[in-house]
């Protein structure tokens, strides 16, 4: 008896004791719960959270930015409604990309403040109420209003600036391949919605089309975002990168709390007079430019040579395809031979892509060479977007990196809203896009310069040959 009373009073409360310390006092020794905290919650998490972030960046990125560039599909069914000018509607589209840039540096500092939960879900609910308020569209001052103002604003606040500032908080060592997985989600968008769009608009119209993805945004994609999005690896008891805590700390050294405080002014002084951020704004007017350029007008154009929007659609759904393709591999590409390098080559991309769309009118409407467009265009446009946020991150990624990535956002939009209107406004004077197109060829041109020999990440210490190391 005495042995049973031993193990029943004595052994049990001490198994008790022992267990206490492990739930209420680690909390007093942060050295202890840095180590044996995290053990605990990577049970639950069996996978770096930061690849649950990568996969809800990559699904909004897919229904954000496709909402703002089926903008060309749905052209088409309201010019041969209403009889609006391309350059009417070009300009509702550079109204987007407006807003988008006079937001982009708030959006960026509300996220380096209170964290991606505080601001993206916002984002997915005035893009969903602008395409869902696209039902009602009977007036051109609606589109203005709906598509350009509601879009524009959502967008600023869950877009590329946004989501690009969000992984350098969970990635280093794999930052590239990242970042190229979350922007494919553009192509994705291009590759599967773009075709469903152009299908629901030819069986059911264009308004049940708005009606359908809005209701989609609002009643799937921001809950989502709300529910799942952190801040930092911190928050969910891990490490940057997944890494242990040692390997972790030298790969990301990063001093909490020096920056994330100051104001757009305060962060604009400090990058001025750095020549990388100059680069940066000017291939992000680059790519601004030639993204919302051509994506607003090549459906159009493509009807113009003589391709029925079925088949337009599936060039647009292909290069869709390809960019998720650019991106990821691009990506991958320029955590091996550096970020200047990949992005000159996509720039290169670029160039051949212009020459070949600028054939297809000369070569007799035949569908390959809108297919081989589609190729180059897409692995080309996802190398550059990658590669430029990749090459931000290397820079600029410890200091206050939303608010910089939304100052970036204006150059981007600049070229979002010079590009479209110019191109419609153009075309209605002179019937042609060569001329357009002709300007994004020599934009990518000096891209491949502004790469090679104007971009320098000194800023941070990385290395402009390759990604950074630990």
């Amino acid at each position: 008896m005495r042995r049973i009373s031993f193990w029943s009073h004595e052994r049990r409360p001490q198994r008790l004791i022992l267990r206490l310390p492990s739930i209420n006092s680690f909390k007093d020794y942060p050295h202890i719960m840095g180590h044996t905290g995290e053990t605990a919650r990577k049970s639950i998490f069996p996978i770096y959270y930061g690849w649950i972030i990568v996969g809800l960046s990559f699904l909004t990125m897919a229904f954000h930015l496709t909402a703002r560039f089926s903008f060309a599909i749905f052209q088409v069914p309201l010019i041969a409604e209403y009889g609006w000018t391309r350059g009417a509607l070009g300009s509702a589209f550079a109204l987007m990309m407006g807003l988008y840039a006079m937001l982009g540096p708030f959006a960026g500092s509300l996220l380096d403040k209170f964290g991606p939960r505080a601001v993206v879900p916002w984002g997915s609910i005035l893009v969903g109420v602008g395409l869902a308020g696209g039902f009602f569209i009977s007036s051109l001052w609606h589109v203005y209003l709906l598509l350009g103002m509601f879009i524009g604003l959502g967008t600023a606040l869950s877009g590329f600036a946004t989501h690009s500032a969000i992984l350098p908080r969970w990635f280093r060592k794999k930052r590239g391949i990242a970042t190229g997985i979350v922007l494919s989600g553009i192509g994705i968008g291009s590759l599967f919605l773009s075709p469903v769009i152009e299908r629901l608009i030819a069986h059911f119209g264009w308004r049940i089309a708005y009606l359908v993805y809005g209701f989609f945004v609002l009643g799937i994609l921001a809950p989502v975002n709300f529910i799942f999005l952190r801040d930092r690896p911190e928050n969910m008891g891990q490490n940057m990168d997944g890494l242990p805590q040692p390997e972790a700390v030298a790969a990301a050294p990063r001093k909490d709390g020096t920056e994330e405080g100051k104001s757009i002014g305060q962060v604009f002084s400090r990058v001025k007079n750095d020549n990388s951020f100059w680069a940066l704004a000017l291939l992000g007017f680059i790519i601004g430019f030639q993204t919302n350029t051509i994506l607003s007008q090549l459906q159009l154009y493509l009807v113009d040579v003589g391709y029925s929007t079925a088949t337009g659609a599936m060039v647009i759904g292909l290069a869709g395809l390809l960019h998720v393709v650019g991106s990821v591999f691009i990506g991958w590409i320029s955590d091996k031979v550096g970020r200047p390098r990949a992005q000159a080559f996509s720039c290169g991309l670029g160039v051949l892509c212009i020459v070949v769309l600028l054939s297809i009118r000369y070569l007799g409407h035949p569908p390959l060479p809108g297919f081989l467009f589609s190729v180059l265009y897409g692995l080309g446009a996802g190398g550059v977007s990658t590669s430029h946020s990749s090459m931000a991150a290397d820079s600029f990624g410890d200091r206050s990196f939303g608010t910089v990535m939304g100052l970036l956002t204006i150059c981007y939009a600049g070229g979002g809203i010079v590009g479209p209107p110019l191109a419609g406004v153009i075309f209605d004077f002179t019937g042609s896009y060569v001329i357009p197109f002709s300007v994004i060829l020599l934009l990518m041109v000096s891209g491949i310069f502004i790469s090679l020999f104007l971009y320098g990440a000194k800023s941070s210490g990385a290395p402009t040959s390759g990604p950074p190391h630990a």
